[in-house]
């Protein structure tokens, strides 16, 4: 820790429109090693190597010992204060379960010995008062009998995005490796040179308060204020981090895993692609967004249906009501698939690829009630997935400048967009990290044998991880409610499309 906390300069980082949306929510993702030499008696990923290179990767990202603070206009900054610094939980543990247990059991989080759930989704300070949002938990837990390893770590998303998040993944390790090589860390030869950025001035070369590239999903949030989104944005981010916590707390939450093949995803990325107008390439990306948002509208509504609130009034007395002109019935409600789309390949920066701020930005694309209900065939696909498809594009630089500048146009815009995503039924959040580099944070031991995304603070949300090497193909992670989720793998068409994991 000395190599990282000698070196450390005070600096004050102001946050930007970007990092807001993050701000109440983690990044928490689990790396599982399996030994496969256990008998040899050889240290696993030795625990001083790995910590020394926590550190020295610290030094890199120095916004990691930063605290979260707003000043009396409700602008959030990062404050790295090297006398007062506000460093990571890190700890490294053994544990009696066996590593290839908890594989069999689809790699469940909450069967570990340490219970993970107040780090991940919401970061929240320790206690009921007081106290500062960690910026980062980090967890080694070793298994049984040296089987395996795995290490947990939760970066908090107003510091870094998914991005920036597997840049930190890859360095750590990286240094790792090469303490391995020499221990002492008396040459530096055989350590690459890397840059990060962490100055949010990128954004101001790009910012814009014009709003012509905005449509009317993205400018909603200007008509969304009340007092209690006003509330947020002015208390302290470790209040809003609480209220938000306990928001989450009151939601119940299923998880599900599910394994698609290249080839299957593939047959159905042609089969829909027959529809699609001349000159028009669907990714698969188009294709699976549509897929889902289908099989989960579907889901939505026969939940809704099946809910007390919907059997509490009789069908005939909420006919009589409508034929009465007292009730007017309301309209079959549609689904808004959201799409997180990093933008550093969008923007002309010279130091974007460098960036290790937040540099999402999402696009909702609203489907009708009429579309989704058609079901998953390759005609509605296909129409669905021209939607997307068409969508994208639009997110440049000119739309990333406007949208950063909308967020911090008002002080509870981000709050208003938070809120909403937290309790917004008629959603579904698409998050694809397929192309991240989770697959090669290698601790000189050899890649993960799995990397798991940890349950989301709030539901309805997708996470499209990479290709595990060993399998290929696609790994999908749900986050709904548990009567969402049963609808969801009661979906014949759906089932038949993946394989499945242990569920929690």
């Amino acid at each position: 820790m000395d190599a990282f906390t000698s070196t450390v300069d005070s600096q004050t980082i102001w946050l930007n429109g970007f990092d807001y949306q993050g701000s109440i929510m983690s990044i928490p993702i689990c790396y599982w090693y399996e030994n496969k030499d256990k008998d040899a008696g050889k240290d696993f990923m030795p625990a001083e190597i790995l910590e020394r290179a926590f550190y020295m990767a610290m030094k890199e990202f120095p916004i990691l010992a930063g605290t979260l603070k707003s000043n009396a206009s409700s602008r959030l900054y990062v404050e790295i204060d090297k006398n007062n610094l506000n460093m990571p939980v890190y700890t490294d543990s053994f544990s009696e379960l066996d590593y290839s247990k908890l594989c069999k059991s689809g790699y469940n989080i909450r069967k570990l010995p340490i219970d993970l759930s107040g780090e991940y989704g919401v970061p929240v300070p320790s206690g009921l008062v007081g106290g500062s949002i960690k910026p980062a938990h980090i967890r080694i837990i070793r298994f049984k009998e040296n089987s395996g390893v795995l290490v947990y770590a939760s970066i908090a998303h107003y510091i870094t995005d998914g991005y920036g998040y597997t840049q930190f993944m890859n360095r750590w390790s990286e240094m790792s490796r090469w303490l391995q090589q020499d221990p002492q860390g008396s040459s530096s030869a055989s350590l690459p040179v890397r840059r990060y950025v962490h100055d949010r001035s990128i954004h101001d070369s790009i910012s814009s308060s014009s709003t012509d590239a905005l449509d009317s999903f993205v400018l909603g949030v200007k008509s969304g204020g009340n007092l209690v989104t006003r509330w947020l944005a002015w208390v302290s981010p470790e209040t809003r981090a609480r209220v938000f916590k306990a928001l989450s707390n009151t939601i119940s939450h299923k998880c599900s895993f599910f394994h698609v093949s290249s080839e299957t995803m593939e047959a159905l990325r042609a089969r829909v692609q027959a529809y699609a107008p001349e000159g028009v390439r669907y990714s698969i990306n188009d294709v699976i967004a549509s897929y889902l948002a289908v099989v989960v509208a579907q889901a939505k509504e026969r939940a809704s249906a099946d809910r007390w609130w919907s059997k509490s009034i009789p069908m005939a007395v909420r006919k009589t009501l409508e034929n009465s002109g007292l009730r007017k019935p309301a309209p079959p409600p549609g689904l808004a698939v959201l799409i997180p789309v990093n933008m550093r390949t969008r923007i002309s920066h010279p130091d974007v690829k460098n960036y290790m701020g937040v540099m999402v930005s999402g696009k909702g694309i609203p489907f009708t009630h009429e579309h989704l209900q058609q079901g998953p065939t390759d005609k509605t696909l296909s129409e669905m997935a021209l939607k997307i498809h068409e969508a994208l594009p639009s997110m440049n630089e000119r739309f990333a400048g406007q949208v950063g500048n909308l967020i911090t146009s008002e002080p509870d815009i981000f709050t208003r967009q938070v809120l909403g995503m937290a309790t917004g039924s008629r959603k579904l959040i698409f998050s694809n990290q397929s192309r991240f580099a989770h697959y090669s944070v290698d601790f000189g031991a050899g890649i993960p044998s799995m990397v798991r995304h940890a349950p989301h603070a709030f539901n309805d949300v997708v996470y499209i991880m990479p290709a595990n090497p060993k399998t290929g193909g696609y790994e999908i992670e749900f986050n709904f409610a548990p009567d969402v989720e049963a609808n969801i793998t009661s979906n014949n068409d759906w089932m038949k499309l993946v394989d499945t994991y242990d569920n929690y």
